[in-house]
């Protein structure tokens, strides 16, 4: 879904807010940073490496967890 920014929006989109533009939901007071599309990708892209190696690391813990229990 795209939602088309207002003139005001665009004006402080342009502002080149630190962080960038805040919204916040009026039913529940939550808060949303407005980033760019890259920049969601290249978080997005660094978020998800880092979901993979704790993956990793909890399966080689748990691997090398198991070898400990077989030694003699």
């Amino acid at each position: 879904m795209t939602i088309e920014l207002t003139p005001q929006q665009l004006h402080v989109l342009d502002g080149g807010e630190p962080g960038g533009p805040r919204v916040v939901d009026p039913r529940n007071n939550a808060s949303y940073v407005l980033v760019s599309e890259a920049e969601y990708e290249a978080v997005r892209d660094v978020l998800e490496d880092e979901r993979q190696q704790r993956s990793i690391r909890k399966v080689a813990l748990r691997n090398a967890i198991g070898r400990l229990g077989d030694m003699p």
